[in-house]
């Protein structure tokens, strides 16, 4: 598009001389220079609030990014915290020279974490007093002693009271662990695009501009005039 003002006034000028060929209005010859320099005007402006609204689509699109990893990031500790039905947890069987443990692992903040659940024996008796205070319902084979890692994969109530410890154990992780991100000054705000006030075209020797040629109160003489 056209921006540069010098060629603006020469298209203007090479407007007017081709309207003589159609009108013999001088009123036009102005109405030309007045209109064109008006929408001219109008073009900068609107180039500039165009450029000022892409610079802050594109903002807008990194905050918004920004904003969605928090938002997983708050959700998913969120969950871990207070919902353990809502998260998964595996357990791994494990030995530390000559005593087994059971260990918890978690996919949480983009990482695979690991805690240690405890010694079977220890486990159980951490199943037997959640179940004797109502937080998990009672678990048949339970109270059996001497329970063994295969007793646990076999029955699939304690193997899923073992991973409700784990993910108890797993608050606790993040007690230690989570963090919150560092937060940027400019994030969440919306921007608004500074539009410019638009410039009024003023030549104290031209007639008032008309907005519609069409609209002037004399447009049908003029059209007779020059087409009849």
């Amino acid at each position: 598009m056209i921006k540069d003002i010098k060629k603006i006034n020469t298209l203007i000028s090479k407007a007017q001389s081709e309207s003589i060929y159609l009108s013999s209005n001088k009123r036009h010859f102005q109405q030309i220079e007045s209109l064109s320099l008006q929408i001219h005007d109008k073009y900068l402006t609107a180039s500039i609030d165009q450029r000022e609204i892409e610079k802050n689509i594109l903002i807008l699109q990194l905050s918004l990014e920004e904003n969605s990893n928090k938002l997983r990031y708050y959700g998913d500790a969120l969950i871990r915290l207070l919902s353990p039905q809502d998260f998964s947890l595996t357990l791994v069987y494990k030995s530390q020279g000559v005593i087994p443990y059971i260990k918890g692992r978690v996919y949480w903040d983009n990482k695979q974490r690991e805690v240690q659940i405890g010694s079977i024996p220890n486990v159980i008796s951490q199943i037997r007093g959640l179940c004797k205070d109502g937080l998990i319902s009672p678990i048949k084979g339970i109270e059996k002693s001497n329970l063994k890692w295969e007793d646990i994969k076999s029955n699939t109530e304690i193997q899923s009271a073992v991973k409700y410890v784990g993910k108890i154990k797993f608050k606790h992780y993040l007690l230690n662990h989570f963090r919150f991100p560092k937060e940027n000054a400019g994030s969440g705000k919306l921007l608004k695009a500074h539009f410019s006030t638009p410039k009024e075209v003023s030549n104290a020797n031209d007639p008032k501009p008309v907005e519609n040629i069409l609209e002037a109160k004399d447009w049908y003489s003029i059209w007779r005039n020059d087409n009849l």
